[in-house]
């Protein structure tokens, strides 16, 4: 179980929230699942792994099937991994221009240190 922690917790490291990593890990290591069979031993409510498993599947670590009911799969590791360091690299990208202007407000107004301590009423 210990490695089952330690790897749950290298998988939240990588960005995902715990409840991510949890489900993922339950995938990977037991197969494909429908949503009905993950809640309890997740011991979460049904909705919560509704909420998880969309969320897994738009950063593309989750596959659904296409039969009723839905079956729910790990993706390979190492395209799950990969898949979100595209996702990481992307909001980077975003970020990088809001960083910019940033600068250029900061550079405008002159923000620095200061002798006055304003009061927030």
């Amino acid at each position: 179980m210990a490695d089952d922690s330690e790897f749950i917790t290298k998988l939240i490291s990588f960005g995902l929230s715990e409840k991510e990593a949890q489900l993922y890990f339950y995938l990977l290591k037991y197969g494909a699942k429908p949503s009905s069979l993950l809640a309890k031993p997740l011991k979460t409510y049904r909705e919560d792994v509704y909420r998880t498993v969309t969320s897994l599947i738009d950063k593309g670590m989750v596959n659904p099937s296409l039969k009723s009911p839905t079956v729910y799969s790990a993706v390979e590791l190492d395209i799950a991994l990969d898949a979100a360091i595209k996702k990481h690299e992307s909001e980077l990208r975003v970020m990088e221009p809001k960083k910019q202007e940033l600068q250029e407000i900061s550079k405008q107004r002159q923000f620095g240190p200061s002798d006055e301590f304003p009061t927030l009423k």
